[in-house]
């Protein structure tokens, strides 16, 4: 892989391509600083596929520059792996926010970065075979054009959603804060209850843009609220991990989420009312000790979500679904 590999200690400029080089055959570049790092991206002809950036560096931050990274085009999935020797809990939710992949702590080993660069080449195969399979075989409409092809069961990235990530991603961040403290940390999921109606009636590019419309009002939701990561997997539910400073009720987070998708007045390309109405499941409060692995915790608050009954649309004028 072409990595690159951004500190400002000589020592760890020198050590990373030691340590990456006993985990394969990686083409490493280094840039002793954030500026540099962004001059030697734009230089270069071909992406990075992965990087690794320290967070305390003189001038601009690596957190600042994860955040710069993410908004070049090209690098918007691109696994990122933050070099620190700190666990601080602030950090690493500013590391995550600004789009970190995952975290390596310092003093760390080849054990260490090897794990990351697998999780590396994993997740660039699995990003390719999604890629495929969803543009190799468009579907034909009525009015012959292409749509790309989405099975109900695609999770999706949710790009340019505040607070949305990949499932990956937001199962590391699970990983780190069992490693410090969860605070007030609460997992949940929501599901949209019409979300295979939606998918049986629309058309690819409809579902898609339906299930992104409701994850922009989840993330206005709880951006407001608290620190939060969500991602979308698949099926219609968002997974979500949320800190909710202000404590408010569960009941009360479903309700505006539900009262922003109806602000949106959602509807089909030709114009029929698409109504879409969420569940959010009981919250999930893991503590310190919470020995289960990130998916048995998440499959464990989908399963709370997937029995709930659909919600009562509070619409004035219900629409019916048009066939």
């Amino acid at each position: 892989m072409k990595v690159l590999a951004v500190d400002d200690d000589e020592f760890i400029a020198e050590l990373v391509p030691l340590l990456l080089s006993n985990c394969g055959d990686h083409d490493v570049s280094i840039s002793m600083s954030a500026e540099e790092a962004l001059t030697t991206i734009a230089n270069e002809d071909d992406r990075f596929d992965c990087l690794f950036l320290d967070i305390q560096m003189p001038g601009m931050s690596g957190i600042e520059l994860c955040g710069k990274i993410r908004a070049l085009p090209g690098y918007r999935t691109t696994p990122i792996f933050m070099l620190t020797a700190m666990n601080d809990k602030s950090y690493i939710d500013q590391a995550f926010a600004a789009g970190a992949t995952d975290y390596v702590t310092k003093p760390f080993d080849v054990m260490a970065i090897g794990e990351k660069i697998l999780a590396a080449e994993n997740l660039i195969a699995e990003q390719k075979e999604n890629w495929t399979r969803q543009f190799s075989e468009p579907t034909c409409q009525a009015d012959g054009s292409t749509d790309a092809k989405v099975e109900f069961s695609d999770a999706n990235s949710l790009e340019m959603i505040e607070g949305a990530v990949e499932y990956d991603v937001l199962s590391n961040y699970l990983n780190q804060l069992s490693k410090s403290r969860l605070y007030n940390s609460t997992i949940f999921a929501v599901k949209v209850d019409q979300a295979e109606i939606i998918h049986t009636q629309g058309s690819s590019s409809e579902f898609l843009r339906l299930v992104k419309e409701v994850g922009c009002a989840i993330s206005e939701t709880l951006m407001s609220r608290g620190f939060f990561l969500m991602s979308y997997v698949g099926k219609g539910v968002f997974v979500c991990i949320f800190q909710n400073s202000g404590r408010e009720s569960h009941e009360l987070l479903e309700q505006h989420t539900q009262q922003l998708i109806q602000s949106k007045q959602l509807s089909y390309d030709n114009g029929t009312p698409a109504v879409v109405s969420v569940s959010m499941g009981d919250p999930l409060k893991p503590h310190l000790s919470f020995s289960k692995s990130p998916d048995r915790i998440f499959q464990l608050a989908i399963t709370r979500v997937a029995g709930k009954p659909m919600q009562t649309m509070p619409y004035e004028n219900k629409h019916r679904w048009v066939s």
